[in-house]
This record gives structure tokens, sequence and C-alpha cells, in this order.
């Protein structure tokens, strides 16, 4: 009779492709201008590509460490069974 490991989440591939999918989102949000404000009382002095850049790390900070969070629940849970 063998014993075969329990099969552990990778942290890295989680958090890459949370950050990478962050990345997307925030550039999406910020090149299809839903941010934008449609009557800006100040005028922004910030060009498209850099508010794309500003939103996209946003999101990747924000969605990678919801998947390294995502990793460690799920190797917790492999703990228990």
């Amino acid at each position: 009779m063998s014993v075969t490991p329990a099969r552990r989440p990778r942290f890295l591939p989680f958090i890459v492709t949370g950050a990478v999918l962050g990345f997307l989102l925030g550039g999406a949000l910020a090149a299809f201008g839903w941010f934008e404000d449609p009557d800006p009382v100040v005028p922004s002095n910030y060009p498209a590509s850099a508010v794309v850049g500003y939103l996209g790390f946003l999101g990747a900070l924000v969605v990678g460490l919801a998947a390294a969070v995502l990793a460690i629940v799920l190797d917790r849970r492999t703990d228990r069974s």
C-alpha cells in the first residue's frame, strides 16, 4: 500500500496569475475610461498611459494579494483532509 502525498497549491503561479489578471483589469478600466470624470472641475495633467499604468499596478497589487490569500486558504484546507 503506497501513500501519496497531498497535493498542495504552488504559491508563485497563483500570485503571478492574479497579478497579471489584475494588471489587465486595472488597465482595461483606465483605458476604456470607466473612472474618467465627465465634467472635471480641475483638468488632469496626467496622460492616459500614466493612468493605465497606475491603475494596472494597483490592480496587480490587489488581485495578486487576493490570489495569495486564496492559495493560503487552499493550502490550509489540504492540511485538514
